[in-house]
């Protein structure tokens, strides 16, 4: 309140309309309260991260355009009631893990719907939906859904010594060979029990790149790589993961233009500072405005900084409150994950820590992606910021997928100490 307070006094807006945004941290604490009503742990220091986050949201919109400010709020709200309907509709969630194969299968439905019938925007098919009725960008629920599938499959097929499991008093060096449990019977019995899990990952990143969608193929296959190491504590499998993503992205330098080009903006913005290099450029010239305490909230304008609400909404967040500021952002998502990873670490069940694990992945990767392409580090790929940047569509997605990681705090473990352990269940 007192945020907003500060960008109406600077844009000359009525201060009594910040009263109107008190209905995100009143939601929020009525969500708090409703979880209250199951005994337990649920994982409490989620929500107020994610309240933290999401208020600033509402902030730093009101200082870039109003209607998306009203527009996010009325997404809170729903996010909000949507965690509090998962965290209650779903009993148990080892029960997911029954549906790997629908949540897979769906998503990548979605996907090749998209691919077919979705809208293109900035040179990229996302949208999917009625036209004049309602959108929604299918990526972000089919991130969710294959999280789901990932977790149920390698969690029933691919043996492990990893994540959820007591790992051995001595374990030899295995040498690279095909998933498949113990019994399967050679590289036959590897192809059969595998052949699912590449087929879905592969449609899906092949129908991702169709729509010229680069970065959230990045997303989905960082996390199959993480899930799989996770999942089987093989270092071998991490280092081919990111070899293989080292030869796509060259493959993609010579094959698309458009990612070609914003390799090159990363690179040399100053080469094309009209064109290809101006959304980097804009973006390092908020964060050296900014300083290190920043310009004030509102109190001097941006300028035309492209996507200011979604992709570079960090550079907002640099320029209103300097390093400082945004270091402190910075730290929130660090602690959010760190948090998410600790959960799936101290899971009882193989499959709920596996589904801890993806969804703090997905979170841990998007934060990365977005970050490092503001700061250049990377270069910039489009993804929204989670909690922070502008989409209905992500915002409900980070909601329920809260929702999931308290349900895996209360189903799957060990409520005698009420603390995460590391011992897997009976």
């Amino acid at each position: 309140m007192v945020g907003l307070a500060l960008v109406f006094a600077a844009t000359n807006e009525p201060i009594a309309r910040a009263l109107r945004a008190a209905v995100v941290p009143g939601a929020l604490l009525a969500a708090a309260l409703l979880l209250d009503i199951i005994p337990g742990p649920r994982g409490r220091l989620l929500l107020p991260m994610v309240a933290l986050l999401t208020t600033l949201s509402v902030v730093f919109l009101s200082r870039i355009e109003m209607v998306l400010a009203t527009k996010q709020i009325m997404w809170v709200l729903m996010g909000s009631a949507l965690l509090v309907a998962t965290y209650f509709l779903i009993d148990d969630v080892r029960d997911l893990a029954r549906l790997k194969y629908l949540a897979g299968g769906s998503a990548v439905a979605l996907l090749a719907i998209t691919a077919v019938w979705g809208t293109e925007q900035h040179g990229a098919r996302l949208w999917l939906g009625i036209p004049g009725a309602f959108s929604f960008q299918a990526g972000e629920v089919a991130k969710l859904l294959m999280v789901i599938f990932l977790a149920g499959y390698i969690a029933e097929r691919v043996p492990t010594s990893g994540l959820g499991h007591r790992r051995p008093a001595a374990r030899p060096h295995a040498p690279l060979t095909p998933l498949y449990p113990p019994a399967c019977g050679g590289i036959m019995g590897g192809c059969k029990y595998s052949a699912p899990l590449l087929i879905i990952v592969i449609l899906g990143l092949a129908l991702l790149i169709s729509q010229r969608d680069l970065g959230a193929a990045a997303l989905f296959f960082g996390l199959f790589v993480a899930m799989l190491y996770l999942g089987t504590g093989r270092k071998d499998y991490a280092v081919g993961g990111i070899a293989v993503f080292l030869a796509g992205a060259v493959a993609a330098y010579y094959t698309f233009p458009h990612a070609a080009a914003r390799v090159q903006a990363w690179l040399n913005p100053w080469q094309a500072p009209q064109q290809s290099g101006y959304q980097p450029l804009q973006a390092l010239f908020c964060l050296a405005e900014g300083g290190i305490v920043g310009t004030g909230l509102g109190r001097i304008p941006i300028g035309a900084l492209p996507a200011a609400g979604t992709d570079l909404i960090l550079a907002v967040v640099g320029h209103d409150i300097g390093l400082l500021g945004t270091l402190a952002v910075v730290m929130m998502y660090a602690f959010f994950c760190f948090r998410a990873y600790d959960i799936a670490r101290g899971a009882t069940d193989r499959f709920g820590a596996l589904l801890a694990a993806g969804i703090a992945t997905i979170f841990a990767l998007q934060s990365l992606l977005i970050i490092g392409g503001v700061v250049r580090l990377i270069p910039l790929t489009g993804i929204t910021l989670p909690f922070l940047s502008y989409g209905g569509t992500s915002m409900i997605i980070n909601f329920i997928a809260v929702g999931l990681l308290m349900t895996v705090v209360r189903d799957c473990t060990r409520p005698e100490s009420g603390r995460l352990t590391l011992s897997p269940s009976p």
